[in-house]
This record gives C-alpha cells, structure tokens and sequence, in this order.
C-alpha cells in the first residue's frame, strides 16, 4: 500500500492504474512509473483525434521575457482545472528558462519541443481530456500585457520609448486590441492588392466623371481610410473615445511596433 501510494502521489494516475502498473512491474516502483508513463502515451494517442475547442491563452513576464502560450483542451470544465492551471504555468516557467526569440511554436529547438511535448502528454493521461499546446512566444522587447479575465483573450502591445511614459499608451491600446481584433496595425502593413480589391473600379470612375487627379487622389485615400476603418488598429475610433481614432491618442514620444492577439 505504501508502494501503492508513493506511485499514485507522483503520478495522479487513478488508483486502478497504479494498481495495474505494479502488478505488471511485479512491484517495482521505478518500472511502474515508465509503464504509467507509455500507457499515458498510447491514451494520448488515442484521443489525438478529439476536438479542442476550450483551453486559456496567457503571457507573462518572466526572467525579464514575455513568454506566452495557447493550450487547448475539450472541455470549459477542464480550462478552469487546477491540474490544467499547473500545467499552464509550468509551461510559462519552461519557457523563461530559454534564451531565444520564438515568434511561433514551429521556432522552438526540437528538444525543447519535445521536453514540452512530453509534459503535455503526460497531463493528458491525468487529466483523460485531449490536450493540444497550439502556439508559444518569447520575447524581451518592451510591451504592455493584457490577459483577459478567465484567460480566453490575450493582447500584447510592443513599443519604443520611455517605460515609465508609454506604459498607460500601450495599455489603452491593449485593450483596445483585445476589445476590437484588428487585422493590421497601419495602412502601410495592409498588402496592396487587399486595398486594390477593396476599391476596385472607383478610381476609374472618378476619372470619368472629369474630377481633377489631385482631388481624386484625396477622394480615393479617404475611401480607403474607410474601407479599412474596422481591421487596422490605427483608423479604428478608440473605444473609450468614439470622436477620436486610435492614431490620434498616441503621442509622439510613443512608438508602437507590433501587437499579438491571441483566443480561444
């Protein structure tokens, strides 16, 4: 029972498992802990196929880095798990502890990749949900974290300038990155060909109803302006202040270069 114990306290597998992975180790506790861990293997294989439609997304400063993930799982209930939680934060941990850039899970070393891999894999055989660890970030340059509430919508807006003044200017626009999902952060980041579809055949219009090609110009960057009011951070109105767009509330001293929005 002791042996019985020890197993179950190490591993959170149920009691019925430990009982089986001692009889087959005949008793020896170092086997029934790798034999615990490839059946959780083969039970993570088995529910790879399973949809994932629930799970957290969540940044934090760590060891001077934003390090952030996307783990999915099947079920609200799950999300909301202390074992799931644990299985968050650990990963955030692994995490500060790597000296690189990642900009996408596909950017980690193959090792550590693995090393996450094999911790997701064994909290699926605890937790019996298919897990999915979507995405991963690490970073070190300047920005504002916002996590929403329950964890179902993160935002990171990245700046240069003067901590201490660009903190409540990449707040404000955290939130209005997590409250409005744009697509661009300028009209310059928006590919031309989107913003020639977007107008297609106005232009030639203009031209024949004989507006001079100055006026036309205004008319056409106006109508753009337009177009893209909803999906590019800087032309949508401020969702604290509708009379004003995002652009005109960040001051000078203030250079935001890049956001993430990520969700579940």
């Amino acid at each position: 029972m002791q042996i019985l114990k020890k197993l179950r306290d190490a591993t959170l597998a149920s009691l019925k498992d430990c009982k089986e992975a001692l009889v087959e180790a005949n008793g020896d506790l170092d086997a029934a802990h790798e034999i615990l861990k490839k059946n959780g293997t083969l039970k993570a294989a088995k529910k790879a196929d399973r949809e994932t439609n629930e799970g957290i997304v969540k940044f934090a400063e760590k060891n001077g880095k934003h390090v952030g993930l996307k783990l999915l799982c099947e079920t609200d209930f799950v999300a909301k798990n202390e074992m799931f939680q644990d299985l968050v934060n650990n990963i955030l941990d692994a995490l500060a502890d790597i000296d690189q850039t990642v900009t996408t899970i596909d950017d980690l070393d193959s090792s550590v990749a693995d090393a996450l891999h094999v911790m997701v894999t064994e909290a699926i055989a605890k937790i019996g949900e298919n897990l999915k660890l979507v995405d991963v970030y690490i970073g070190t340059d300047s920005a504002y974290v916002y996590n929403h509430p329950w964890n179902k919508v993160v935002s990171v807006v990245y700046y240069d300038g003067d901590a201490e003044k660009a903190t409540d200017v990449a707040k404000e626009l955290a939130l209005q990155v997590a409250a409005m999902n744009p697509v661009y952060l300028t009209m310059d980041d928006v590919p031309e060909q989107e913003k020639n579809d977007a107008i297609a055949g106005e232009r030639e219009a203009l031209i024949k109803s004989g507006k001079p090609e100055d006026i036309i110009d205004k008319i056409m960057s106006g109508k753009m302006q337009k177009a893209f009011s909803d999906i590019v951070l800087f032309e949508q109105e401020c969702i604290r202040d509708g009379a004003k767009k995002v652009k005109e509330i960040i001051p000078e001293w203030v250079t935001i270069t890049k956001y993430i929005r990520w969700s579940v």
